[in-house]
């Protein structure tokens, strides 16, 4: 059969593939493994961001970004929940029209909302300051309502703009979400192996640093191969397949640590030839570590789901403001830190104020500014209503759990 993987059909789970002609079953769309993950990689950019400006470095900064990078988890749970929605082969597929509505819905409406409030504070200190460091480019400026190109505006909003390079990755996936799935239908080794090759090729050939006029190729390249794994999950061939008996998910037991294990030895490599430091620092350490951890995190999805399973409410809530605990996240606490510093706070008194300030500012963000993402996703957010959405399906975030790596 055209469109075979390991002997089952497309669009079926291993499991699935055993009971070809069945009545099929309604099954949720909700995955609670996923909505550990993607919470996962919530908490975790908030974390880091906060670790990597405290005024005293905590826990060895920076080996916080070595432990379950989050961003090759936030593309990996991006990829399966795009397979889902777009599959030809389920009963209920959305259109590439439906599906980029959907998306862009819910990426574009709070993005815009935040754009709002960082362009109005850098206009103001253009307005209000003379230098180049408040000089904007105004015609840029105006490109960052769609967010295909770094939505840089001054130096001096540099802060306000850095972390939204993810928008910019995330959106061209999610154009080319359709296309890929194509491919996956038809050639699915083919094209894993080409986004290898291509997050490959892009740091070992320099071609990264060759396109300064979009930079973002880079982790267009690399992020890419974590959401063509979003595929195969979905498909069911990474993990939980059983055919008469025998589990057959390339990330089962055994398999998948092994595959882990050779991710952290490639890692190392890779580390020792770069200066040490945080995981941005290279690509290929960061796509190695991203794979280890992710073989890992696959390995232990049992008892993952199973915490999943005994906190329903709590998934429920932070992936309803996943989008709006990224995109404000770090300028909190960013200027948290600008604050403490101007206050000349440092030490240990420095870092508890500091600490204080960003939790306090980024909770109040998200009180003014999470309902956005409830009316993107055309949600109700009433209480009754929370509480029913944590016993049922969780509507997929654009971001899927957006997190620094």
């Amino acid at each position: 059969m055209r469109g075979n993987v390991f002997g089952h059909p497309y669009g079926m789970s291993v499991a699935e593939a055993g009971n070809v002609g069945a009545t099929p079953a309604v099954a949720s769309s909700r995955d609670p493994y996923l909505d550990f993950v993607r919470s996962w990689a919530i908490m975790r950019v908030v974390a880091v961001h906060l670790l990597g400006i405290a005024p005293i470095a905590l826990l060895w900064w920076p080996a916080p970004t070595f432990v379950a990078p989050g961003m090759p988890l936030v593309f990996f749970v991006a990829g399966a929940l795009a397979l889902k929605s777009l599959d030809p082969w389920r009963k209920r597929h959305a259109t590439p029209k439906e599906f980029w509505l959907d998306r862009f819905r819910r990426l574009l409406l709070p993005f815009w909302v935040y754009l709002a409030v960082a362009l109005t504070i850098t206009i103001t200190l253009d307005l209000v300051n003379s230098g180049a460091a408040f000089d904007i480019d105004y015609r840029r400026a105006v490109l960052t309502a769609v967010p295909l190109l770094n939505p840089l505006t001054s130096p001096a909003g540099y802060l306000g703009m850095v972390h939204l390079w993810f928008l910019v990755a995330i959106s061209w996936l999610l154009i080319a979400a359709p296309g890929l799935v194509w491919l996956h239908r038809r050639y699915p080794r083919l094209l894993l192996g080409g986004v290898i090759a291509v997050a490959l090729a892009v740091p070992l050939l320099g071609v990264h640093t060759a396109a300064s006029f979009f930079p973002e190729i880079s982790s267009i390249a690399l992020f890419a191969f974590f959401f063509v794994l979003g595929f195969w999950y979905t498909d069911g061939f990474l993990v939980g397949g059983v055919v008469p008996g025998r589990r057959t998910g390339i990330f089962d037991g055994w398999s998948g640590a092994a595959i882990a294990g050779a991710a952290f030895a490639a890692a190392w490599v890779v580390w020792q030839v770069h200066q040490p430091g945080s995981i941005n620092d290279s690509h290929l350490l960061h796509g190695f570590l991203g794979l280890g951890w992710l073989a890992l995190i696959l390995v232990g999805r049992p008892w993952i789901a199973r915490l999943a399973n005994a906190m329903p409410r709590t998934l429920n809530a932070l992936n309803r403001r996943a989008l709006t605990l990224y995109l404000w996240g770090w300028p909190t606490t960013a200027m948290s830190a600008e604050i403490v510093r101007w206050w000349g706070l440092d030490g240990v008194l420095g870092t508890v104020v500091f600490f204080m300030l960003a939790i306090a500012s980024l909770v109040a963000a998200v009180a003014i500014f999470g309902r956005v993402e409830d009316f993107a996703a055309r949600r109700t957010t009433s209480s009754a209503d929370t509480t029913r959405a944590g016993k049922a399906d969780v509507a997929p975030s654009t971001v899927q759990g957006a997190a620094n790596a």
